[in-house]
């Protein structure tokens, strides 16, 4: 064990082996806490974009592949460090928001999902050119806090009526809200915040799943949960490569997806600093550098896969603070693990099963932290006059453009209506401009306070 871990610490360091018990269990301890994070994504997300449950249990298949696969890279060739990769809320949610205009847009789900593999690739190249001309700080600079905050806010805010939804179980515009599923919904958000606010250790950091299971185990005895379509279900299967179909080309939405893919860089750093902290250590720009490089052929590789955009959880530091593990190679083991649960279908169709309810509940209590830090950059601002108009109109405007009939925007060019008739998009797109042109911070100081 290296000095700086002993410092930090930490138990076992990057470069350290634990014996092989040991490192079974922590690799095992990484795989339930990456499965939480993980496990009602492609429910909710699928049923969004109008798959079928063998759509579901394949778009779960493929997460599971690609995800590990990114973050075996990233630890073997990026930052080298154990970060895992998964899918970004803001990738799933701009998947998601798409999904609910297209209809209203005239283009049908099929095509949106080709769409977005062609927007995915187009993301994943620019982040590789970032990373390889090491321009991440350049990037950076473009989200400030009053950006970042705003991004989050006005995401939670389009996707709440999704989550409302799912949660009463109303799934068409004419149903009427089931009793049973606000009755599991509540369980779950309930069980979640139980074991956040009172668990320890380990055991807060799986709250979402422990809400899960109990959700799931209620929806059974209630009718909720199905068994799962278990017919010719093949034991083992490669992910397709563009399982939706060959990307098409949308510029609306591939100028959506290459922002998308800029705004989640602060994410990566993010991950990279809590790491430093987490064991002591500074690490150089380089590695910074391949880390975005990675992200960017994990975006890549998403779009081949059709699956969802990847990023660097920092959570995962938080991982190896509690455990004081901060070795590769159970990490390895664990990416390893984890893909050849992406070539076992009979997982996907698992956890295609779980009740919509449970998924959406888990969902929104994971999307409560997001805006909750959307709010805290909010608090890293003066807060005045100035910073009121940036966040107010692009908040209050965005926000007012979710309420519009899709009807408003017929006459505009498809991109067009894909940007402006998102008030996501619109509300993204007003903050930057007020905040680096039209208002600039020396504006700020020099004409309104």
């Amino acid at each position: 064990m290296s000095q700086n871990g002993s410092q930090a610490g930490i138990i076992y360091d990057l470069e350290d082996r634990p014996p092989l018990g040991r490192t079974l269990a922590y690799s095992a301890q990484w795989l339930i806490f990456t499965l939480a994070n993980l496990a009602v994504l492609p429910l909710v997300l699928g049923t969004a974009l109008g798959l079928d449950q063998a759509g579901i249990a394949g778009l779960a298949q493929r997460l599971f592949f690609f995800s590990a696969l990114a973050s075996l890279l990233q630890v073997l060739f990026g930052h080298r460090l154990p970060i895992m990769e998964g899918p970004a809320g803001m990738w799933w949610g701009i998947f998601m928001t798409l999904a609910a205009l297209a209809p209203g847009m005239g283009k049908p789900l099929p095509l949106l999902r080709t769409d977005l593999e062609a927007g995915l690739i187009a993301a994943g190249a620019v982040l590789v050119l970032v990373g390889a001309s090491g321009l991440i700080g350049l990037a950076l600079k473009l989200f400030t806090p009053a950006v970042t905050g705003s991004v989050l806010v006005l995401l939670g805010l389009q996707l709440s009526g999704t989550f409302a939804g799912g949660m009463l179980g109303v799934d068409s515009p004419h149903a009427a809200i089931n009793l049973k599923s606000v009755a599991v919904s509540v369980l779950v958000l309930l069980v979640i915040f139980w074991v956040t606010l009172k668990g320890r250790g380990f055991l807060r950091s799986v709250a979402v799943l422990a809400g899960i299971l109990a959700g799931w185990l209620v929806s059974v005895f209630v009718g909720l949960s199905g068994p799962g379509d278990w017919g010719r279900v093949e034991i083992i299967k490669f992910p397709g490569i563009f399982a939706w179909g060959m990307p098409t080309f949308d510029s609306g939405i591939v100028f959506t997806s290459v922002m998308t893919g800029l705004l989640v860089l602060s994410n990566l750093v993010a991950s990279i600093m809590a790491m430093e902290k987490t064991i002591g250590r500074e690490f150089p720009g380089r590695v910074y550098n391949r880390g975005v490089i990675f992200t960017g052929l994990a975006d890549i590789m998403a779009g081949a896969g059709a699956a969802v955009g990847f990023v660097p959880y920092s959570a995962g530091a938080g991982m190896v603070s509690l455990s004081g593990v901060a070795s590769r190679l159970p990490f390895i083991i664990f990416t390893l693990v984890m893909m050849l649960m992406g070539l076992v279908p009979p997982v996907g169709v698992f956890l295609s099963s779980i009740p919509a309810p449970v998924g959406y509940s888990a969902l929104l209590a994971s999307f409560a932290q997001m805006f909750g830090f959307g709010i805290r950059d909010y608090l890293r601002l003066k807060l005045d006059t100035r910073d009121f108009f940036v966040v107010g109109v692009s908040v209050l405007f965005g926000a007012g453009v979710m309420f519009l009939s899709p009807d408003a925007f017929r006459g505009l060019p498809a991109a067009a209506r894909y940007i402006l008739g998102n008030g996501f998009i619109t509300g993204m797109i007003l903050v930057i401009l007020l905040e680096h042109v039209v208002l600039p911070a020396r504006f700020g100081k020099k004409n309104i306070d």
